[in-house]
């Protein structure tokens, strides 16, 4: 069965979990000062990019969902910089995590093929959930 992405779906086998949960109203401030202060050592410049006029939202749901990958890959702060993993938004809207530097690297020695993420908020809150999945067959890892 192919997936929506055009890519076939192969069998895959999950190597990890993660979900964090925040209270928005924390990146009031870092929403002001963006792109600029912590915002910056946060999140990438296209995550950047893609903020909207009243970023609080947006930034606590990103924050959620990379602190979400982090635990799915058995990691977390210390390890990996925020800014190796972007949430990317697909066409239809749906969340999507593209991985670099430490975060691939931990990615690849956990032999990760991909992370699958879901962010639900609301004014008050952001969830986030991220799953790492590994190839069952061909051993094909995000490496």
């Amino acid at each position: 069965m192919d997936r929506k992405d055009g890519t076939a779906a192969l069998p895959e086998s999950v190597l990890g979990i993660g979900v964090d949960i925040i209270r928005t109203e924390r990146f009031r401030r870092i929403a002001q000062e963006a792109p600029g202060g912590v915002a910056a050592r946060l999140y990438t410049a296209d995550e950047l990019a893609e903020c909207r006029a009243d970023g609080c939202e947006y930034l606590a749901s990103r924050f959620a969902a990379k602190e979400a990958v982090m635990k799915s890959l058995g990691h977390g702060m210390g390890d990996i910089p925020f800014t190796d993993i972007e949430i990317r938004r697909l066409d239809g809207g749906a969340p999507a995590v593209s991985l670099s530097g430490a975060a691939s690297r931990l990615a690849c020695e956990a032999q990760v093929a991909r992370v699958l993420v879901s962010v639900s908020h609301d004014r008050d809150y952001v969830c986030a959930f991220a799953v790492a999945l590994g190839r069952v067959r061909d051993g094909g890892t995000l490496c």
